[in-house]
């Protein structure tokens, strides 16, 4: 069907990148031998969109080697600002924590506004602090929507590239709601995203309050750089 046959056009080979030294080797027993708490890692998953871990996205070095423009960061933390000193990157910082009962959502529009951004102006890379479970519910919801792609059609897809990746049940459970719905996100949840945010050298402004609490109209949202 249509969507495999853009899972095929979309089909890349490109294994995961590491940055680090070997030493301590041994202890890098989970996700394909790579401790992802302190090696930079990161994965590819279209061109101008990589899905990493927090170590590399606060690496200057992958940053720039990248070209990275945009990163979005889903986390119980943000990163130190040290990070983006001197830098004309564009972030997006949603809080969550790793847990099922952590609803992300409502902030699948944002995520994917930010994204599709990145990718058009440069590149984005999205992090959550391992890369496999909150970075990657929202890498997943992005390429469901833009592809029209059904949740396990975009979850395969996205494992490909970064075949470590494990959603917890929760997140699980939000985007296969969102495929339920055809990707259409409305009501009051919607608005709480957009004011739940941090975002830097962006503004989201709503464009009708009243079609977010009735759910009727789908917010406009507008990014200004």
């Amino acid at each position: 069907m249509f969507g495999d046959a853009i899972v095929n056009f979309l089909s890349i080979q490109n294994p995961i990148i590491a940055f680090g030294s070997l030493k301590n080797w041994s202890r890098r027993a989970l996700y394909n031998k790579i401790d992802l708490c302190t090696q930079s890692c990161y994965s590819q998953i279209i061109p101008g969109l990589y899905l990493s871990n927090a170590r590399a996205a606060a690496d200057r070095d992958v940053l720039r080697h990248l070209k990275i423009t945009h990163v979005l960061t889903v986390e119980a933390r943000r990163l130190p600002k040290s990070a983006f000193v001197d830098s004309d990157i564009s972030t997006l910082y949603i809080r969550a924590n790793d847990t099922p009962q952590t609803n992300l959502l409502p902030y699948f529009p944002m995520a994917n506004a930010f994204i599709e951004e990145g990718i058009q102006k440069g590149n984005v890379l999205v992090h959550c602090h391992f890369g496999v479970s909150r970075s990657a519910t929202l890498v997943i919801a992005y390429i469901m929507q833009k592809y029209g792609l059904r949740y396990e059609q975009a979850f395969n897809f996205v494992r490909q590239r970064r075949r470590f990746i494990n959603p917890n049940p929760g997140f699980v459970n939000q985007l296969k709601q969102y495929q339920r719905i055809n990707y259409d996100v409305r009501g009051i949840k919607r608005l709480e995203a957009y004011m739940n945010v941090n975002a830097r050298k962006h503004r989201y402004k709503i464009a009708s309050f009243a079609a977010v609490l009735v759910g009727i109209v789908v917010p406009l949202v507008v990014l200004v750089g």
